[in-house]
């Protein structure tokens, strides 16, 4: 499926057409232009990856990667600084473009966990009067977005919090750098427009990013969202020295571990916290990476063995407390308030979730979604 990618801006809004944009809105004047329609490159090639280093503009520069191993693109970009010469302020978008009809349909997740469905021009709680056809169609992004058809997914993944849309069928857009004139009159009264200065001279920011595309066939992407997303939010520490490797070695013994070298956690399920506490109790926090029905074998109820997590310690207790980890889940529950909403709907599925932790094998059972936070005793 051919993909094309370009980078445009749109043009911020001035105040004779309303509010402009700033610091909390997003009103941009007009559909947006391209930065640039004739782009030079230079291809690199090597043993484990490919590069294409391409000039959009004297301010837009990208290198896209192409691993040997890896099923995505990785995209790296540097903007900035926005020129201001011309009086318009500028809000700088990467567009993706595919053949794929999507019905005005995508997905963008929910703090970097679940998707949710969006529908374009379109809210499921009450009738919607599109009067922002852009900016009323974009969406907070803290993992990424995806759009699919009846044969194909095409999804992107991002390094840092921005935002995301599909304006058109087949189109997938982030916003990745601002720059503006004007302040928005939302409480901040200030205009948008950082600076760094050297000596007297001063220019608007440059920023450096990364984000990932991939495209599989329909249904299969979960995974590499899943997987990718962990990768990009928990990056290996790489660390480099000159020695000699075998004195390394010799002065480098592993004396000792916590997790049984034959265990390891289920695919769906992450390390999100692991930390010794002033009174020498463990917090731990686990969380299901999956969705329910998101994939065939992973939204499932799972489970992990804390007895091989920590197999040279002797677990004494184990205790269950909320996610803030300031109060025990049998208690908070207790105090918990059930209320009763106007058109809520009245049977709702329930959601699977993990039952107690035995006190005998010390499992932990987790279900779609599920995040769980101990307070473990040794």
């Amino acid at each position: 499926m051919p993909i094309k990618q370009n980078y445009l801006w749109y043009n911020s809004s001035i105040v004779s057409f309303g509010k402009p944009s700033g610091a909390y809105l997003f009103h941009p004047d007009g559909p947006p232009k391209v930065a640039s329609k004739s782009v030079p490159l230079k291809v690199i090639r090597g043993p484990l990856v490919d590069e294409v280093h391409q000039n959009f503009s004297s301010w837009i520069y990208q290198v896209t990667r192409i691993y040997r191993d890896k099923e995505h693109a990785e995209i790296e970009y540097t903007i900035g600084p926005i020129p201001m010469e011309d009086g318009v302020g500028k809000e700088v978008i990467s567009q993706m473009t595919t053949n794929m009809v999507t019905k005005k349909e995508f997905y963008t997740d929910s703090n970097g966990r679940d998707f949710l469905k969006r529908v374009r021009d379109y809210r499921e709680d009450w009738p919607l009067n599109v009067v922002q056809p852009v900016a009323g169609n974009y969406y907070p992004l803290n993992l990424g977005i995806y759009i699919e058809d009846t044969e194909s997914e095409f999804s992107v993944l991002v390094d840092r919090a921005t935002g995301g849309a599909s304006i058109k069928d087949g189109e997938v857009e982030l916003m990745l750098h601002r720059r503006l004139l004007y302040d928005d009159g939302e409480g901040v009264d200030e205009v948008l427009d950082e600076q760094v200065c050297v000596n007297d001279t001063c220019e608007g920011l440059t920023v450096r990013g990364n984000y990932y595309m991939s495209l599989h066939k329909l249904g299969g992407g979960s995974r590499w969202r899943r997987t990718t997303a962990q990768e990009i939010y928990s990056p290996l520490l790489l660390a480099f020295t000159y020695e000699d490797l075998g004195n390394w070695k010799s002065s480098h013994l592993t004396k000792g571990t916590v997790m049984d070298p034959n265990y390891t956690l289920p695919p769906n399920v992450a390390l999100i916290t692991l930390e010794e506490l002033e009174d020498g109790r463990v917090l731990l926090r686990l969380a299901h990476l999956y969705e329910a029905g998101e994939d065939a074998e992973y939204s499932s109820l799972t489970k992990v063995e804390l007895k091989k997590m920590f197999v040279t310690k002797k677990i004494k207790k184990v205790v269950e407390v909320s996610l803030s980890a300031n109060q025990e889940k049998t208690k908070m529950k207790k105090k918990k308030k059930t209320w009763k909403v106007e058109g809520d709907k009245e049977q709702e599925p329930q959601p699977i979730r993990g039952g107690p932790v035995s006190t005998h094998n010390f499992v932990v059972e987790l279900g779609p979604m599920e995040i769980r936070t101990f307070l473990l005793k040794f």
